[in-house]
């Protein structure tokens, strides 16, 4: 049963982006570490997934867990990552809270999935995971609105409250909202990487959708 209404609940984002430099990934599973990630140039626009695809993706084929990023489909142009965690989000059917960095734990990324009963409650209910997503950033340095994102996408360019680089996009295709948070603790994080990992996601949601 998909979650009917995420304005009822409270969905822990940035349980892991925000753990840099720190042991484990708040409420999730650890997870067995997968080869790294192939590095490289970013993938070209027309690999993106197509705006507002509208994808309605059945949970009996697939599942929540099933939509998430592994390692192997993270783009190119990043650091080598192992996954090192995955769950549920504060233990809410059909979301999942996937967690990679690195070997010196330096740069994560957090990929938070939430398949929703319909397009019109992802709709409804984007608003409040794209701010819930907003208040991982102690300072905000500028905000956007990818074109090429589902139907509705912003990303937001800061730092924690820590004084991390970090980049994080939210966004809404269809039935399913993602959040994506990219954080290094020694250097800048690189908004086209984050956009990226956003529209490899999508790619995916639109995917599964079939």
């Amino acid at each position: 049963m998909r979650i009917d209404n995420v304005m009822r609940t409270t969905l822990v984002i940035g349980a892991c982006a925000i753990a840099v430099a720190t042991a484990g990934c708040g409420g999730a599973a650890a997870a067995t570490p997968t080869a790294p990630s192939s590095t490289g140039a970013l993938p070209a626009a027309s690999a993106s997934a197509a705006p507002c695809a509208n994808p309605q993706v059945n949970a009996a084929t697939s599942p929540v867990t099933q939509l998430s990023l592994t390692v192997s489909e993270l783009p190119p142009g990043g650091p080598a990552l192992e996954q090192i965690s995955d769950g549920e989000m504060n233990k809410i059917t059909n979301t999942d809270q996937r967690g990679f960095a690195t070997v010196g734990n330096t740069y994560r990324i957090e990929d938070d999935v939430v398949l929703e009963a319909s397009t019109q409650t992802a709709a409804a209910d984007y608003a409040q995971l794209r701010d819930a997503a907003k208040t991982q950033f102690s300072t905000i340095a500028s905000t956007s609105s990818p074109a090429t994102l589902g139907c509705a996408a912003d990303e937001f360019v800061g730092k924690t409250a820590t004084g991390y680089s970090e980049v994080g996009v939210a966004f809404q295709d269809g039935d399913v909202i993602a959040v994506v948070l990219v954080v290094n603790s020694a250097a800048p994080v690189d908004p086209a990487f984050a956009v990226a990992v956003a529209l490899a996601q999508d790619q995916k949601i639109v995917a599964a959708a079939g």
